[in-house]
């Protein structure tokens, strides 16, 4: 049986996002409040692993709970990233961009995504947040699957005065209808340190409005000072502080390495 959440987890507030097979991302799982819950979520979670219905898991949760970070490590998962959330609430009346005018955009095609997926790749090469292990394409694929037939409305080329500048990926959260996100967000490295990320976000968020979003959630590396920055200046507010961890699937070899290191520790 592939793996889905019970109702009570749902209810709960765990929210779980799907890109299978590449991997189930888990947010929320703090909220659960018996540990053997969570442990019983967790054996879950590994019977997909280790029949290969995914490739990788992560679980995003509060920095502050110690106890689910504990049971995690316990559960051979891996420490990827500490991050701060930030919230802005849109205005009622419809949003009026104030992007610099220097700035234009287009929405791209499918037949021209390679171009995109190129831009992709250059923009996340020199980030100060946790690189991903999987290539463009493997993540553009999983993008694909984890928010439906969206993602065909959601990739936007950004210009500056004409040149390339770097693009965003505005979406809706799955499971809500006014949640926006940015699922990427990224800048040429030759475009950096200029003032450009401020009004590059700003347009971002002006097409998230235009999407029906009532609100933005964005998050970035603790060690992301000028994201951070960036945030501040679009009127972003911080409201949480996470953890992710991840656990992959794991080559035959290791699971039973594994093993035997339970079998012989004292």
């Amino acid at each position: 049986m592939s793996f889905s959440l019970k109702e009570s987890e749902l209810k709960a507030g765990v929210k779980l996002l799907d890109g299978r097979p590449f991997y189930l991302s888990l947010e929320g799982i703090e909220k659960l409040k018996d540990e053997e819950v969570i442990e019983s979520l967790l054996d879950r979670l590994d019977i997909a692993l280790k029949s290969n219905e995914v490739n990788q898991v992560s679980i995003t949760l509060d920095r502050f709970f110690t106890k689910g970070s504990q049971l995690l490590e316990k559960k051979y998962y891996f420490l990827q990233s500490t991050t701060i959330e930030y919230y802005k609430k849109f205005q009622l009346e419809k949003m009026v961009a104030k992007y610099n005018c220097s700035i234009t955009y287009e929405q791209v095609e499918e037949s021209r995504i390679d171009a995109f997926l190129s831009m992709w790749e250059l923009c996340s090469k020199g980030s100060l947040n946790s690189p991903s292990k999987n290539s463009i394409h493997v993540q553009y694929e999983a993008m694909k699957q984890e928010v439906g037939k969206q993602y065909k409305t959601s990739c936007f080329s950004v210009y500056w005065d004409d040149k390339p500048l770097g693009m965003v990926i505005p979406i809706i959260e799955p499971d809500t209808n006014e949640e926006g996100r940015l699922f990427y967000m990224g800048i040429l490295p030759e475009c950096r340190g200029k003032g450009l990320g401020t009004p590059l976000h700003q347009l971002g968020l002006a097409l998230l409005r235009e999407k029906g979003a009532t609100y933005y959630i964005g998050s970035t590396g603790i060690e992301n000072q000028p994201m951070q920055q960036i945030f501040r200046n679009n009127n972003c507010k911080p409201i949480f502080q996470a953890v992710t961890y991840v656990k992959e699937r794991p080559k035959r070899e290791t699971y039973h390495n594994m093993l035997k290191e339970v079998k012989y520790s004292y």
